[in-house]
C-alpha cells in the first residue's frame, strides 16, 4: 500500500511526495530545509520575486518582490543592520539573520519584522550574542501567523523571497569588536 501526501517546496511549489506504508517508511512525513545557492552573487543589491504559501493544500501563493541592501560592518556582537530593504506586493515580512555554514547560510540567529515598501537602518537583534564571522541576512515573507517569525520551524511558513531559484540575501561580514 502506498500513501502519498502534498507538500509545498521551498519556492512554493505543490509537490507529491509517496512513501511505502506497509514498509513504516512514509516519506510524507517530514520535508528537508530548503536549500540555498553557495553561489549567490554578493552584489549589494538583489531584486527577485517569490511565490510562497502556508502549509496548506489550498492556500493561494502570496507574491513578493524584494531587495536587500547590506554591507560588512563592525558590531557588539548582538545586533546588525541591513541598510536598506524592499518588499512588495505584500505588508509584512521578515529579515532573517542566517550563521554562515561552509559558505551558505546555516542557522537562523536573529530576525525582524519589516512592512511593505522601503525601510532604510534595520536593526536586527540576534537571539543570543554572536561571534565575528560571515552572517547572511535574507528576506522572508510573513504569510503564516502575522508578526510571528516561523521559519524554519513551522513547515512551509515565512519562506524565503526567492526569485529564479535565487534567494534575496546578502553575505555579511561582522566584525564583533
Amino acid at each position: 500500500m502506498t500513501s502519498t501526501r502534498n507538500l509545498r517546496n521551498a519556492a512554493g511549489v505543490l509537490v507529491l511526495l509517496g512513501g511505502l506504508a506497509a514498509c513504516g517508511n512514509d516519506a510524507g512525513t517530514s520535508a528537508a530545509a530548503p536549500a540555498y545557492d553557495s553561489s549567490a552573487s554578493s552584489s549589494s543589491t538583489t531584486t527577485t520575486t517569490t511565490s510562497a504559501a502556508p502549509d496548506s493544500g489550498s492556500a493561494a501563493p502570496v507574491l513578493a518582490d524584494g531587495s536587500i541592501d547590506a554591507a560588512d560592518q563592525t558590531s557588539d556582537g548582538r545586533t546588525m543592520v541591513v541598510q536598506s530593504v524592499s518588499l512588495a506586493g505584500i505588508d509584512h515580512g521578515f529579515i532573517g539573520v542566517h550563521a554562515d555554514l561552509d559558505g551558505k547560510p546555516g542557522p537562523v540567529v536573529g530576525a525582524a519584522k519589516i512592512s511593505g515598501g522601503t525601510t532604510g537602518d534595520v536593526t536586527v537583534t540576534f537571539d543570543k550574542p554572536v561571534p565575528t564571522g560571515a552572517y547572511w541576512p535574507m528576506l522572508h515573507v510573513d504569510d503564516h501567523t502575522i508578526g510571528t517569525y516561523e521559519f524554519p520551524a513551522v513547515a512551509g511558513a515565512d519562506l524565503p523571497v526567492k526569485s529564479g531559484g535565487e534567494v534575496v540575501m546578502k553575505k555579511v561580514t561582522v566584525t564583533v569588536g
